[in-house]
């Protein structure tokens, strides 16, 4: 016989009562509050979790076991929030999918990084075509933060930035990884190697 102190959980699930035990661990919103509420009736009373193996005849079992399949096949739309580890669990295999999936930048697939050290060229050339690809030349300098370039020499209206010489020698970007001699050559004829 129980004392009208104490509570008794029946419980059909071993899964569960060992959830809640580990405590500790608990993260979702519905055992938080289940244990929240066991905290708030143990002041008063003690509380008591049992076993209980389904299928084994008990009055009312096999009526419960139906109702609780029915409650899992039904499609109710859970609006439940989020716990904390649930959002960063998601969000940690989102980035993993993410970064499984290779870049479609048409730079990705090159054989060498950047491109340019991939030339058959003595190491002037490759460092030029380098520094050229990176934006980090000569004519750069950092003031309080800011890139400063020194104006062209070729047009002196505007600063020599990588898209300035290239501009100004008649080439575009892709014209340093598909044909970087010919870039180097054209920066060296029009004089503006002293900025790269």
């Amino acid at each position: 016989m129980t004392s009208p102190d104490e509570i008794w959980i029946l419980c059909d699930s071993r899964s569960a009562i060992q959830h809640l035990s580990d405590w500790t661990n608990v993260g979702d919103k519905t055992s938080v509050s289940i244990l929240k509420n066991l905290k708030e009736l143990s002041q008063q009373h003690e509380i008591y979790f049992q076993w209980i193996p389904s299928h084994i005849g008990l009055f009312g079992n096999d009526t419960a076991d139906l109702l609780a399949k029915e409650g899992v096949t039904e499609n109710l739309m859970s609006r439940r929030t989020l716990t904390f580890s649930e959002i960063f669990s998601k969000t940690k295999s989102l980035i993993q999918e993410l970064w499984k999936t290779p870049p479609t930048h048409p730079w990705y697939n090159r054989q060498a990084p950047g491109g340019a050290l991939s030339i058959k060229a003595d190491r002037v050339v490759q460092t030029t075509i380098s520094r050229l690809a990176s934006g980090h030349i000569r004519g750069l300098s950092f003031n309080l933060g800011q890139k400063i370039y020194e104006n062209c020499t070729k047009c002196n209206l505007v600063q020599a930035t990588p898209d300035h010489l290239l501009f100004c020698a008649g080439l575009e970007r892709e014209d340093i990884y598909s044909s970087p001699l010919l870039v180097y050559d054209f920066l060296r004829t029009l004089g503006l190697m002293d900025l790269v």
